[in-house]
């Protein structure tokens, strides 16, 4: 999870919603759980986007995702400590090019000018055919071997890039062009549904 402050105002901030207005193309409710017993799920918006979401109590503490205005992205909250960031829309100037992430990311410390880093397609899921999934990985395969004492290096590519700390990666789809979702889905399944995102009509945002 991304534990850093992410001041760029990306896009407009929406309102966080339990329940999704009429009109939205809501997704059905997912059919698992994280734990059954302990855990519901929420609809939530904010941003232009909208996902299924998981509010759950463990050893006491409410864990939830929840909308940040003040870094433009849904954040995974325990109580009032906020756990890092997990879906996070990025505007895109030019339609579907996600490329132009990394001048963001660059210009806000989050990625050196001079990373050896490149955007790479991946398959992450099965999603419909207007829909790319992408990296931003190491150019050199071998950049997230251990090294001599061990140790795991840091990310080469920063916060949003790839890691052995788990899964994440970038969206784009054809049907809502101008914009890219960063998710971090974490070593262990998220307390979210990364198939359920989806961009709100323009009415509802």
């Amino acid at each position: 999870m991304i534990r850093t402050t992410f001041a760029l105002a990306l896009l407009s901030c929406g309102a966080s919603a339990a329940g999704a207005p009429q009109g939205t193309a809501q997704p059905p409710q997912p059919g698992w759980q994280t734990d059954a017993a302990n855990c519901s799920w929420k609809w939530r918006e904010g941003g232009g986007i909208g996902l299924w979401t998981e509010e759950c109590r463990f050893n006491n503490g409410k864990w939830r995702v929840i909308w940040d205005k003040r870094r433009s992205a849904f954040v995974i909250r325990n109580g009032k400590t906020d756990m890092g960031i997990a879906v996070q829309p990025f505007a895109l100037s030019e339609a579907s090019d996600v490329t132009i992430v990394s001048q963001r990311l660059v210009e806000t410390g989050y990625l050196k000018a001079d990373a050896e880093c490149s955007w790479q397609t991946a398959a992450v899921r099965s999603a419909p055919r207007t829909m790319a999934f992408y990296v931003l990985a190491p150019v050199h395969p071998d950049a997230h071997a251990p090294m001599a004492q061990k140790e795991v290096p840091e990310p080469i590519c920063g916060p949003y890039g790839t890691s052995t700390h788990g899964v994440r990666y970038f969206m784009t789809d054809l049907r809502w062009p101008s914009l890219a979702v960063f998710v971090e889905e974490g070593q262990e399944r998220p307390l979210f549904d990364p198939a359920s995102i989806i961009v709100l009509p323009k009415q509802h945002r």
